[in-house]
C-alpha cells in the first residue's frame, strides 16, 4: 500500500474515533446539527443535485453497502447518473468503459485497471458498486490522477510541477482556513519533529492534498458536461468530503453550485464531531472492516 494511500485511510480514521456514545443510530439519516431527516426527504435533495458526494473510509465494508444502497435509492428518482470513483486514476478511463459495456470480466477489470498497485484495498469491498453500475449501464469515470503526480507536488510545490507535468491539472483554489488548521494538525502529528516544524514543508503537502481535490472535482465537472442531464455521483474517501473543505470547495471553485455531500457515520464516532456542516446528512453505520493484508 502506498503512503499516500496510508495516508488517506489515516485521515478517515482521524474522524473516526472509537467512542461508546452513538449520535446516529444505525440505519437513520441525521442532518448535523439540526436532528433526524426522514429518508425521502434526504435522497429527494441528494437526487436533484449537479454533483454528489459520497464519503468512505476505504477499508470498512458497511460504508460500500451504504454507498450501493443509496446509489440504487438515488438511481430510482434519477436513473440517469455517473459513477466517479476516487480509486482509480485518469488512465484506467478505458477499462471502466470495456467493463461498463460488457466487454470484460471482473478478473481483468480489477487486473488491468491495475487496482492492487493503484489502490490496495480488497476489490471485493467495491466490487457490488462496479456490478451495479454495469447492470444499469451507468457510466463511470475515473476521477484520480497518478499518485506520483500528487507525491512531486507534495515535495516540490505547485510552483515546481507546471500544469503539463499534472496530467492537466489546474492550479486549486486556496484552501479554507479550517481546512489549512486541519490538515497542519495531521501533517505535525504524522511527520517526524524536525520535518513537521517546516512550514515550507507543510505548504508543500497541503499543496499536494488541494492538488488531489482539484484533480476529482476537474474529473466531476467534466462528468458533468458530458452528461448534463445525470446525476454525478463521486465516491471518494471521507477526508476530502467532510465540511465541504475538499473537493467540493474545488467545485464551486469551478462555478458547480449544486452540490451535495452524504457521509456515514460510525456508531462508536465522536458525537462533538457531529457538527452543522459536517455534510448535508450522515448515516448510522455499525462499521465491519475488511482485513487489507489480504
Amino acid at each position: 500500500m502506498t503512503r499516500l494511500i496510508r495516508l488517506g485511510l489515516i485521515l478517515a480514521a482521524l474522524m473516526q474515533p472509537a467512542l461508546a456514545a452513538q449520535c446516529v443510530p444505525p440505519g437513520r439519516w441525521i442532518a448535523p446539527g439540526k436532528g433526524e431527516l426522514d429518508a425521502g426527504r434526504v435522497l429527494a435533495r441528494a437526487s436533484a443535485q449537479s454533483v454528489l458526494l459520497l464519503g468512505e473510509t476505504h477499508d470498512v465494508a458497511a460504508h460500500h453497502d451504504w454507498q450501493l444502497d443509496t446509489l440504487r435509492a438515488l438511481h430510482a428518482r434519477r436513473p440517469q447518473m455517473v459513477i466517479g470513483l476516487e480509486m482509480l486514476p485518469r488512465n484506467a478511463q478505458p477499462v471502466l468503459d470495456a467493463w461498463v459495456r460488457g466487454d470484460l470480466d471482473e478478473t481483468a477489470l480489477f487486473e488491468r485497471t491495475g487496482w492492487t498497485r493503484t489502490w490496495g484495498v480488497p476489490p471485493a469491498l467495491y466490487a457490488g458498486i462496479f456490478r451495479f453500475a454495469r447492470e444499469h449501464r451507468l457510466p463511470m469515470r475515473a476521477l484520480n490522477i497518478e499518485r506520483q503526480v500528487v507525491r512531486e507536488v507534495s515535495k516540490l510545490g505547485l510552483a515546481g510541477v507546471p500544469p503539463a507535468r499534472r496530467e492537466g491539472v489546474g492550479d486549486p483554489a486556496d484552501a479554507p482556513d479550517n481546512y489549512r488548521n486541519w490538515l497542519k494538525q495531521i501533517w505535525s502529528d504524522h511527520m517526524p519533529q524536525a520535518q513537521a516544524a517546516s512550514n515550507e514543508a507543510f505548504v508543500r503537502f497541503m499543496q499536494g492534498q488541494l492538488l488531489w481535490d482539484r484533480a476529482m472535482a476537474e474529473a466531476l465537472v467534466a462528468a458533468a458536461r458530458d452528461y448534463p442531464q445525470a446525476l454525478v455521483v463521486g465516491l471518494m474517501g471521507s477526508g476530502h468530503v467532510i465540511h465541504g473543505h475538499g473537493v467540493e470547495h474545488q467545485l464551486r471553485a469551478l462555478g458547480v453550485a449544486d452540490v451535495g455531500s452524504l457521509l456515514p457515520w460510525d456508531s462508536d464516532a465522536d458525537c462533538a464531531d457531529l457538527v452543522a456542516g459536517v455534510a448535508d446528512a450522515v448515516f448510522g453505520i455499525v462499521p465491519t472492516v475488511q482485513d487489507t493484508r489480504r
